[in-house]
């Protein structure tokens, strides 16, 4: 067994409430073009209110960057935020594949608590274990990143969509709305 299908093993193991797409899942929607993501103007014209875990499957990403860009929007039209998690590179050093998981995934480092010399008292603990995750992977076929592995359990609870852009990761303006606001300015127009 080569070292990529025994990490995909390893997984299958831990995680069984999501849904995997096998290899012939990602070459049946190669073809799609519906599914196809090649810039952020793809992912600013999805409706993810409708999009089930069997439809979020389906997409398929030109970059890295832009199967990220898709998870962090999805995050925020469900009310919670995302972050980078594990990679897995080749032997040349490549990454073939990309973890996005929950932001309240996980838990903090003991060590982190029982610290002899802190001079603050600890953060309160975001983390609750969430399980919610998306894995892409590299195709070599398509020449793009699939979704190899995605599953909306979250143990938490999720924020009303109206308060989502209140989490960090979230708060961030888009080139569009900062371009607006610059020529709001320009014309004499108040922005706040």
């Amino acid at each position: 067994m080569d070292e990529q299908n025994e990490f995909e093993q390893d997984f299958r193991d831990e995680f069984t409430e999501g849904a995997f797409f096998s290899e012939s899942d990602m070459s049946y929607y190669i073809l799609e073009a519906a599914y196809a993501v090649d810039s952020m103007q793809d992912i600013t014209s999805l409706k993810f209110s409708e999009n089930v875990a069997e439809e979020i499957g389906k997409y398929h990403f030109s970059t890295l960057h832009l199967a990220f860009d898709f998870y962090m929007k999805y995050s925020k039209s469900k009310g919670f935020s995302a972050r980078k998690s594990k990679t897995f590179k080749n032997s040349s050093g490549e990454i073939y594949r990309q973890m996005f998981v929950c932001h309240r995934q996980g838990f903090r480092m003991e060590k982190y608590y029982t610290m002899e010399k802190r001079k603050k008292e600890p953060r309160l603990e975001t983390r609750t274990g969430c399980k919610a995750r998306m894995d892409v992977k590299f195709v070599p076929k398509s020449g793009r990143w699939h979704i190899f592995y995605f599953s909306d359990e979250h143990n938490h609870d999720l924020l009303d969509t109206q308060f989502s852009a209140m989490l960090p990761a979230h708060r961030k303006m888009s080139e569009a709305d900062i371009m607006q606001m610059m020529n709001m300015l320009k014309s004499g127009i108040s922005t706040s």
